[in-house]
């Protein structure tokens, strides 16, 4: 077994500090999601439907705390995304096929905000080769629900094909937000799934939807509040032989 260099220490401990640095703001999000995820799988529907109400609004905060540039275009996306969210939250999805097709709008346009921060405010032009994989569940996800959609076929495949883009663009960016792009797919597959499909009966579904949707969600606004703190301290760091210049 090799050990670590002083060198390669050093070099190790400010990016380990840097990365946990934006904790204390994601705090109270991790506590209410942790909470919520105790409801949902002990099945207290009252207390799991009033502590979604607070999940994304906590989100927001811990974003708008952390991040140094809160009026670039990146914080402002990323913020818009985690609202619509959050309505798509406060939509009954299983009320009737109306609220279904809201909450679904309120979804899409969050996953073009999404779309939009990545390749427009991040610069994630290019998925990677591999993201070519999200093609190939867009395909599976239309071919296996769409018999029962009926008059929401379109709608759903629409869908689909944006949140599969979306999870595509996170790709190209930094490890925690590839998985929160592909977990939050992951999300809505289950959730497409236990919706439509009448032979699925999947456990715990309410859970296991919103682990993974929570996840996802705070993987990504974790990755791009560190993709701009990490800008942030170069640029500080480059302005400083001008200043004592």
């Amino acid at each position: 077994m090799t050990s670590m260099s002083p060198s390669n220490t050093h070099a190790f401990a400010p990016a380990v500090t840097s990365l946990l640095k934006p904790l204390p703001a994601f705090a109270p999000f991790l506590v209410l999601s942790a909470l919520h995820l105790v409801f949902q799988f002990l099945h207290l529907g009252a207390a799991a439907n009033f502590s979604k109400w607070l999940l994304m609004p906590a989100l927001v905060l811990a974003v708008i705390a952390a991040t140094p540039a809160r009026r670039s275009t990146a914080t402002a996306l990323l913020l818009a995304a985690i609202t619509l969210s959050w309505l798509g939250d406060i939509t009954p999805l299983y009320a009737n096929d109306f609220f279904f097709v809201l909450g679904l709008s309120f979804f899409l346009l969050a996953h073009v905000a999404y779309l939009l921060l990545f390749v427009r405010g991040l610069g994630y032009a290019r998925p990677r080769a591999w993201a070519l994989v999200y093609l190939l569940w867009w395909l599976a996800f239309v071919a296996l629900l769409g018999p029962s959609l009926g008059s929401l076929l379109i709608p759903v495949a629409l869908y689909g094909l944006v949140l599969g883009a979306m999870a595509a663009a996170a790709s190209r960016g930094t490890l925690a937000i590839a998985c929160g792009g592909a977990l939050f797919l992951v999300s809505d597959t289950l959730l497409g799934s236990n919706k439509f499909l009448a032979t699925l009966d999947l456990w715990q579904s309410g859970f296991l939807i919103m682990v993974t949707y929570l996840a996802g969600q705070g993987l990504i606004a974790w990755g791009v509040v560190s993709v701009q703190r990490r800008a942030a301290a170069g640029s500080a760091t480059e302005a400083l032989p001008a200043a004592r210049g």
